[in-house]
């Protein structure tokens, strides 16, 4: 049978008066989700991209190159001057600085280009489809370009960039982060050889054989689910009303062949490409259920958050397996909380949908994890049943430095306010990020500040 639209579930037990605030609070967020895109999207200073975006639009071509072939490159720049006319002209020069640089570099790149403001003074470049000879040629143009009129003022304060290029493609994808540590290096090349230059990463090949090196293979994984090189790891989730512990999120970790605890980022994309996520899900699962029941027994419950891939969302063995499990353990399903991820590859809604309503017919809570990060909100909001949304931290993070960051939290608090449903954040990481989520009215909150990631052992077992 169908299941019925999350929402339209809870608007149909509400009564008139609720139903109306709640279909009022929906519309207002709709209007506003595109300005809180590009609100997520841009920094708020220059207008250009944000680290964040620009990572994604990264790996999307990096992506495409090692799939079909063709080369680009980027380009990190970073401002030699900033702090001189920071502390020369006062920081309003410097972001007006930061504005004309932003400009110089809307003007001179191509069409197809991608443009982006990583850090306070660092700026970076993606040319698809470009050679080397192209990549150096716009750095030449930046550079002279900056040197002879991004100066503020006619003060003497003035700014000059140092440029780090490196070029990728071919059919290994090194990802992201390598390409940007790649470029990041050369950067600091150009600025030992006495800033205001241009250097070119020497070695292209050698990011794409970085990655491969990190990279963990199947049959690695397929040793690790048999000989038992699997372990847990809990991260405590406090209550921002009572800073008391209200649950645990568990986290998988991988011995690897030299002893490295790696944690799941270093082999979960190999597990899904190989078909092996769903073993790892299972196992995950398998544990946890384990360790509740014995918690219950003991009379000292607890509750666990645990993360499942997309791929297990839509993989009826798996949820017949969570069933399985649950009638053999004698676990509480009502301390058992599974986080789907709003940026896992979850290509069908309506079984991930049915997903969820199966784990809430158990008595299982559902939590909507990295919430915003994948910017398709609404999709989850109206197609999948849950009970608590997990913000995203790359909006928690800086939090308190970032207007925009401020927004789209409180934005999202509103929306789960008018569904009635629970906020976590993640990243936390100081207190004044503690006290603006407390006052935002999220409800409870993660991160190094709150408490690390301990084994299992010594959280919850000893």
């Amino acid at each position: 049978m169908q299941s019925e639209p999350a929402i339209e579930t809870v608007l149909r037990k509400l009564e008139p008066a609720d139903r109306q605030i709640v279909l009022d609070a929906l519309k207002q967020a709709e209007k506003t989700e595109a300005e809180l895109r590009y609100i997520a999207d841009h920094d708020a200073l220059t207008g250009l991209l944000d680290r964040r975006r620009f990572r994604v639009e990264l790996d999307q071509y990096a992506s495409f190159t090692a799939r079909y072939g063709g080369q680009g490159a980027v380009m990190i720049i970073d401002i030699d001057g900033l702090k001189g006319v920071n502390d020369e002209l006062g920081h309003q020069a410097g972001d007006n600085l930061l504005r004309r640089i932003a400009a110089i570099l809307g003007e001179r790149v191509r069409e197809t280009d991608i443009v982006a403001r990583l850090s306070g003074d660092e700026f970076a470049v993606l040319m698809p489809q470009t050679d080397t000879a192209g990549a150096l040629q716009l750095g030449e143009d930046l550079r002279s370009q900056v040197a002879e009129s991004a100066a503020p003022t006619a003060d003497s304060a003035t700014a000059t960039i140092s440029v780090g290029i490196t070029m990728f493609g071919g059919k290994r994808d090194a990802g992201a982060e390598s390409i940007l540590v790649a470029a990041d290096q050369a950067m600091y090349r150009a600025k030992e050889e006495g800033r205001n230059q241009i250097a070119l990463f020497q070695d292209p090949g050698e990011p794409e054989r970085r990655a491969e090196r990190k990279q963990t293979t199947t049959a690695r994984i397929r040793d690790a689910l048999t000989n038992d090189r699997l372990s847990l790891h809990t991260q405590p989730i406090r209550s921002l009303a009572s800073g008391g512990i209200e649950r645990y999120e568990l986290l998988l970790r991988m011995t690897g062949e030299d002893g490295e605890l790696l944690p799941a980022s270093a082999f979960i994309e190999t597990a899904e490409r190989s078909g092996l996520v769903q073993e790892l899900d299972r196992w995950v699962v398998a544990r946890a259920l384990e360790l509740m029941g014995n918690r219950e027994r003991d009379g000292e419950p607890v509750s666990l958050h645990i993360n499942i891939s997309g791929a297990s969302i839509t993989d009826l063995s798996v949820i017949e397996f969570i069933e399985r499990r649950l009638d053999e353990g004698g676990t509480d399903p009502a301390r058992c909380t599974f986080e789907i991820t709003e940026t896992a590859h979850v290509h069908d809604y309506q079984a991930a949908a049915g997903f969820a309503d199966r784990l809430g017919e158990f008595g299982c809570q559902v939590a909507i994890d990295d919430y915003g990060a994948g910017f398709g909100p609404f999709h989850y909001l109206k197609q999948i049943p849950f009970d608590m949304i997990k913000i995203d931290g790359s909006f928690v993070r800086d939090m308190p430095r970032s207007d925009a960051d401020q927004l789209t939290v409180q934005a999202i608090v509103g929306i789960a306010r008018g569904l009635g449903k629970t906020t976590i954040a993640e990243f936390v990481q100081d207190d004044a990020t503690t006290q603006m989520l407390r006052e935002y009215g999220v409800d409870m909150a993660q991160g190094y500040h709150l408490g690390r990631p301990v084994a299992v052992e010594d959280a919850l077992t000893a």
